[in-house]
């Protein structure tokens, strides 16, 4: 556990499901409201804590309240191994289910998870990263590109009334220490 300014960084535990699915639905409903039927929408506690739990997450919380949270998953899941063949690149960890509440927004939340995202995955030995969104979110695209991240591949969840996105980056040789603005 780390703390940065009164916000802690803390692995995710299963207790966090009910105020971790909370906080999802929040970061993610303006992109339910543009008609974009991510999970992270609508996605009922099981799939949170099944998300979750699909390698290392991480949770920012401010006083009692979940605030962000990320995952990384090595090697990428099944399902997405199957669409893509970025997705079974060796050395590839995946970054998922990222969000920030919206009232967090603006402090530098979801690039201080993305460090810490960086440098367990150089600690695991992974080489690049993946990840990937929906087309139509220009605004996750602009973000994920201004990270470092090139476009390579689209695809088609089962279920999602939107194309996917697919981008990947190599590992930075330098992993900044995290920090919070």
């Amino acid at each position: 556990m780390r703390q940065d300014g009164g916000v802690v960084l803390r692995r995710f535990c299963r207790e966090d499901v009910p105020a971790l699915t909370a906080m999802i639905h929040r970061a993610y409903a303006e992109l339910g409201a543009l008609g974009l039927n991510f999970t992270g929408v609508d996605q009922p506690e099981d799939v949170t804590l099944k998300r979750a739990e699909g390698g290392p997450t991480w949770v920012l919380q401010e006083n009692d309240a979940l605030v962000a949270c990320l995952t990384m998953s090595w090697p990428a899941e099944a399902a997405l191994a199957a669409l893509t063949p970025q997705a079974r690149v060796p050395g590839r960890a995946w970054l998922n289910q990222v969000a920030v509440d919206p009232a967090f927004r603006g402090k530098g939340a979801a690039s201080y998870l993305r460090d810490v995202g960086y440098a367990w995955c150089r600690e695991q030995g992974a080489t690049s990263i993946g990840l990937d969104t929906a087309e139509p979110a220009a605004h996750l695209r602009t973000i994920y590109s201004g990270w470092g991240f090139k476009e390579q591949d689209s695809i088609q969840w089962p279920g999602k009334r939107y194309r996917s996105v697919v981008m990947t980056r190599a590992l930075p040789e330098d992993v900044p220490e995290p920090r919070l603005r």
